[in-house]
């Protein structure tokens, strides 16, 4: 009888055991309540996170509303924001090229189960794209190095079967809830595809002037050129000479609009509009949002029909 006991009481102390085992493997790697922490980058990726995930995730986006991702720099906080998070989700180095920095950062600082996943694979990418198109970028010379891709709803569908998978591998007890609201993501991408689709056929343009040379897979995907006043990161603007052979290109091709961005200056967008006598449109890289697209609650749907109908006027769509 004794020895019979013993054997129970170790059972039961094992169970114990293990039981606290996986209850503190589950603590370091879901916040309370259950739910998967994800960092994001930027707003596309928490779009995406954020339907795929559901309940079962709480979604920190480390760009807020309203900051240019372009020249954004995390702060230690950002890092924290990292550290305490189950998943850290960024777009490609060529877009955000602190992120692995920061993801190092953040497992050196404790948090080395975190999972890093890139959602982009870009076939010639160079982390210093942005000195590399500062000339010579009024045209649309290819998006190899663009890693807005989002922009193409058929792309962001992409990104959103590498988050599908990374949340199975974290949270693999929720895969059907997941692979349910990504099957619901990937028809509301479709129709988003088609909707864009239909809003860009028979136009009487086949170029649109841009404030930046971020919309190079939306061109391709609806057939149209992009013709830039500043390369992949707004803040290197063209030179004089390059604007004029803009302007010059504004006026043989019968452009009417000028497409500025609702987050970076348009202070060049309107000085070549009061030249050419084009009208402003706001077409939206979605990036980030802006703060009052957050408080609205506008998603990226809604932003991405916005973009369809100024494209559409843009060039003359019937």
């Amino acid at each position: 009888m004794p020895n019979k006991l013993t054997y129970l009481t170790f059972v039961l102390v094992l169970t114990l055991i293990m039981s606290v085992v996986v209850a503190c493997d589950r603590e370091l790697n879901e916040p309370s309540g259950g739910e998967v922490s994800v960092a994001t980058t930027t707003y596309p990726l928490t779009y995406l996170t954020e339907k795929i995930g559901g309940n079962r995730v709480v979604v920190n986006q480390v760009v807020k509303p309203g900051i240019e991702a372009h020249d954004f720099e995390p702060a230690p906080s950002d890092i924290r924001a990292i550290t305490n998070s189950t998943l850290f989700i960024y777009n490609h180095p060529a877009f955000e090229s602190w992120a692995l920095n920061a993801a190092t950062a953040a497992r050196n600082d404790g948090a080395e189960r975190i999972v890093v996943v890139q959602t982009i694979n870009l076939e010639s990418a160079d982390e210093d794209h942005d000195e590399d198109h500062d000339e010579d970028h009024d045209e649309d010379h290819g998006h190899d190095d663009d890693a807005h891709v989002w922009l193409n709803p058929l792309k962001a569908l992409e990104q959103s079967e590498r988050i599908l998978s990374a949340l199975i591998e974290v949270d693999p007890e929720s895969s059907r809830d997941y692979t349910r609201n990504a099957a619901a993501l990937s028809v509301e991408l479709r129709a988003l595809d088609d909707l864009i689709s239909r809003e860009l056929a028979n136009c009487n343009l086949g170029s649109v002037v841009v404030s930046h040379l971020a919309f190079g897979h939306i061109a391709e995907r609806y057939g149209f050129e992009q013709i830039g006043l500043a390369g992949l990161s707004p803040e290197f603007e063209s030179g004089p000479s390059q604007i004029a052979q803009v302007i010059d290109r504004i006026d043989a091709l019968g452009i009417k609009h000028i497409l500025r961005e609702p987050i970076v200056s348009d202070r060049l967008a309107e000085s070549v509009a009061a030249e050419t006598g084009a009208t402003l449109l706001t077409l939206h890289p979605l990036e980030v949002r802006t703060s009052a697209e957050a408080s609205e609650g506008l998603d990226y749907i809604d932003i991405m029909k916005s973009n369809a109908a100024t494209l559409h006027t843009a060039l003359g769509c019937n």
